[in-house]
């Protein structure tokens, strides 16, 4: 497994230990992620591409804006990067933030309130009588758009709280909502207090320069910066939209109260014709900025580097009818607009992608900027960037979309637009100018279907997946419904039948993770973090951490799939380790390492691999107790397939599909020692609904600190659920787990994966040999010094064919990655036939370095 992903599991620390008591709230507001590991530069790329600068910045920046529940009863929320830690309050009455530095010290504690004043009446956001709610409806490897809810002024009028978490920065956004117009408003703010004894110095500057004192301009404010002692520095840079009014800075009972003021007063009324008022709110917003160095040096520069955005950016052409639309202050981003497409059209029209080809002219100062290309439709898939000579460049795009029609948020986006977001960063020096091309992708990526990974927004948060515009997966970080433990929410098959309406399948069940009943109450997790590897194009890959309610294990899911059309094979691995000693005193019964429920469909029969390594099958249970399965040793399954007659109509209704899961290989560390516990496929399945689990075969279960639990699997949604036996799962089980994709490598050398096929090349060239596995498969190779796609050939009885992986475009058919020792790896996809055939690839880099 990446190391990138192993070092959470090795450098995790929780501030506070508990025992298994579900009664427990766990904390994980201090959860320590550790820096990336600083690792020898072997390469520098400075003449690789007019880009190299935007790699690397997108390197340091990737996966370092994380937002999380602060504890196991969801009462707060934390919003992290690399330079701070912002936790907000979810409690009604306690409409609070506290901003931490990097190194877990308060810089400003319970504060960021909000209030407005209408026709003389004070309505204040700490006076809620609502518990506040958030929806993080943009999330990925750089940026977090995490919105604060619910808090209520009174019946009809609501606060949204947004902030803009990059993994290098944070804006705080704030908006009055209300369900009916509202006339005489005279005041919206938002209020922060610092005590004046932990202030060592300020520094304030308005249009007439610098001060130390109070003493300054009130309505031409660029940035309130104070040194908090033995901690460090925290500012405020207004931005120059004009949205805020004033900032006034006052003393009052021990504390200096900053006063942000909006300038737009008056009145919210319901005008955009369709019910909805979520375009014509009152909102202003301000940069935060938080430092360790107790100087004013630094907010000084990034305050004039903010207050005065680029202006000389142009669109040169294109076919997606591309505009700059210019800086966004509210949320830090660079905007552009460009035209989408439908999931029809673009299934229909495999090659189809739009460009925006951009200029941008820096000026004197050296800048990092973010980028946001926000297209009309919410079919995006993924999206790639080329240099100014037609190069694939290792930056990841970050996707978000929304499908027009879910009803995600209807207060707070009542015409629910859609739109397909492209957004990520570049790295600027000093008067420099460069061009590049964003590429939004919807269907192929050279010969293949694109694989992606991107967000979507709904009421709660998710990862969309999919093959081409075909779903695939959608993963739930924040569970479902609430703290339901629901992992996978859309769970496709590929060998169903395809809808009339558009390229889609049909989905199915409930699934979860590492859940466990403590008496009566189910014991679930919270995520804490995500580390993704690769959002596409040939393949994705993420990783996503929990902690348990009780504190006494954390685990990770790494999620990969493939582009493969024939089944949706999702391929999981499960990585515990325990935190501290417990003891479980019914295992099997009581703890579900996954879980698998039919939700609106039921089924009629289940089959399994025994502990003699037999194929077995039986009919689901009906009644109320469980059935307990013991597993085999060779690559073993269970599963669930035809759909009974009465929950059949389901399947009118675009919903139901067979499942099963095939166990690759497992590990077991019980006890501090190596243990062959088998599995246990328990179907606690009755006359109301199916269910299936996996488990240990353990009654009374000791762990103590430092046991992991290791598998590596597939989860299988497969065929239209009318099939009356399972040859779908026996053909992915021989295909993907008894005899899976290897690799021998001829020149270069093999790097273990659980799944993808990856060679290190030696001096630019790999050779290699694949064998195993079905359908498209993604290999990878790393170490190259060069950024142009090396020359792929296919050797053969017949000699060397060349493998031209672009489609008519040109320039896609491959991956590229930038890895921290500065060199590259690049990923194909090819077809595996038969588990017989073998595959070898030559793998050149053409323009080797002198």
């Amino acid at each position: 497994m990446n190391k990138k992903i192993f070092c959470v599991l090795l450098t995790a620390v929780l501030v506070v230990l508990s025992s298994c008591s579900s009664d427990v709230s766990q904390s994980f507001t201090n959860f320590d992620f550790s820096e990336k590991t600083q690792t020898e530069i072997i390469n520098n790329i400075d003449g690789d591409t007019s880009l190299a600068d935007t790699i690397r910045y997108a390197a340091q920046v990737d996966d370092t804006a994380q937002a999380y529940y602060g504890d196991a009863e969801r009462t707060s929320y934390v919003m992290k990067n690399k330079g701070m830690t912002l936790v907000h309050s979810l409690n009604a009455k306690n409409n609070t933030a506290t901003l931490y530095n990097n190194e877990g010290k308060i810089l400003l504690e319970d504060t960021f309130t909000s209030s407005i004043v209408v026709a003389g009446k004070i309505y204040d956001s700490e006076k809620s009588v609502t518990e506040g709610r958030v929806n993080t409806t943009r999330l990925g490897e750089y940026y977090s758009e995490c919105h604060v809810r619910d808090f209520s002024f009174n019946d009809t009028a609501k606060l949204d709280k947004t902030f803009h978490l990059y993994g290098d920065r944070l804006y705080a956004q704030f908006s009055l909502y209300s369900s009916e117009p509202v006339d005489g408003i005279e005041y919206f703010g938002c209020v922060v207090k610092i005590p004046v004894n932990k202030v060592a110095s300020l520094q304030i500057k308005d249009k007439n320069g610098i001060h130390d004192n109070l003493n300054y301009d009130a309505s031409f404010v660029e940035y309130l910066a104070f040194d908090i002692s033995d901690v460090g520095t925290v500012g405020f840079v207004l931005p120059s939209d004009g949205l805020v009014e004033s900032a006034v800075t006052y003393e009052e009972n021990g504390f200096y109260v900053v006063n942000f003021t909006a300038s737009e007063n008056g009145s919210i009324n319901d005008i955009n014709g369709n019910g909805g008022y979520e375009n014509n709110n009152l909102t202003f917003g301000f940069r935060i900025y938080a430092d360790n160095t107790h100087s004013f040096d630094t907010i000084g520069r990034e305050a004039e580097i903010e207050r005065n955005p680029l202006e000389n950016i142009t669109v040169n052409g294109g076919n997606g009818d591309g505009k700059f639309l210019g800086y966004d202050s509210l949320s830090g981003a660079y905007l552009f607009s460009m035209k989408g497409t439908d999931f029809n059209t673009a299934y229909q029209n495999p090659d189809l992608q739009y460009s925006l080809p951009v200029t941008i002219e820096n000026d004197s100062y050296d800048r990092n900027i973010y980028m946001r290309s926000m297209g009309d439709n919410g079919c995006l898939e993924a999206a790639a960037i080329l240099d100014d000579t037609n190069t694939l460049v290792p930056v990841n795009v970050q996707v978000c979309k929304n499908f027009h029609g879910d009803g995600g948020e209807p207060f707070y986006s009542a015409d629910d637009p859609q739109y397909g977001d492209s957004i990520f960063p570049v790295a600027l020096r000093a008067d420099e100018k460069i061009d590049f091309t964003l590429l939004n992708l919807y269907q192929n990526w050279g010969k293949y279907p694109l694989k992606q990974l991107s967000s979507i927004e709904f009421h709660t948060s998710y990862y969309h997946l999919s093959t081409g515009t075909t779903e695939s997966n959608c993963i739930a970080p924040y569970f479902v419904f609430g703290k339901d433990g629901w992992a996978l929410p859309d769970f496709r098959t590929a060998s169903g039948i395809m809808w009339d309406s558009q390229p889609q399948f049909n989905s199915e069940g409930i699934l979860k993770f590492m859940t466990y009943r403590d008496g009566k109450k189910d014991v679930y997790s919270e995520y804490v973090k995500s580390d993704i590897v690769s959002v596409g194009q040939t393949y994705s890959d993420i990783t996503t951490t929990y902690i348990s309610d009780c504190g006494s294990y954390m685990y990770t899911l790494r999620h990969v799939e493939f582009p493969q059309t024939d089944e949706n094979r999702t391929y999981y691995t499960l990585d515990v380790e325990f935190l501290e000693d417990v003891t479980f005193s019914n295992f099997r019964k009581n703890f579900d390492l996954f879980y698998f429920d039919g939700r609106f469909v039921k089924f009629n029969n289940a089959s399994y691999v025994d502990a003699a390594n037999e194929i077995k099958y039986v009919d689901v249970n009906t009644d109320k107790s469980a059935e307990y399965y013991t597993l085999g040793t060779e690559s073993p399954y269970w599963g669930f397939y035809d759909i009974t007659d009465d929950t059949a109509q389901a399947l009118d209704d675009h919903f139901g599909t067979n499942f099963a899961m095939i166990i690759k290989n497992y590990s077991m560390v019980i006890n501090g020692e190596e243990s062959n516990v088998p599995l246990v496929f328990r179907d606690s399945s009755d006359d109301e609904m199916t269910v299936g689990a996996l488990t240990l075969d353990l009654k009374k279960a000791e762990f103590v600190k430092g046991d992991k639990i290791r598998i590596d699997l597939i989860l299988l949604p497969w065929g239209t659920g009318t099939e009356e036996n399972d040859e779908n799962v026996i053909n992915v089980r021989s295909d993907s787990a008894l005899n899976p994709v290897s690799v021998n490598a001829a020149v270069g050398s093999v790097v273990q994966d659980a799944f993808i096929p990856v060679v290190k090349c030696e001096n630019n060239i790999a050779e290699f040999t694949l064998k195993g596995g079905k359908g498209n498969i993604a290999v990878r190779v790393d170490g190259f010094t060069e950024l142009a796609s090396p020359a792929v050939y296919r050797l053969t009885d017949n000699g060397a064919q060349e493998i031209y992986l672009a489609s008519s475009n040109g320039y896609d058919g491959y991956s590229v990655f930038y890895n921290d020792d500065g060199t590259y790896s690049f990923s194909f996809v090819y077809t595996a036939e038969s588990v017989e055939d073998e595959y070898i690839f030559r793998l050149v880099q053409e323009n080797m370095k002198d």
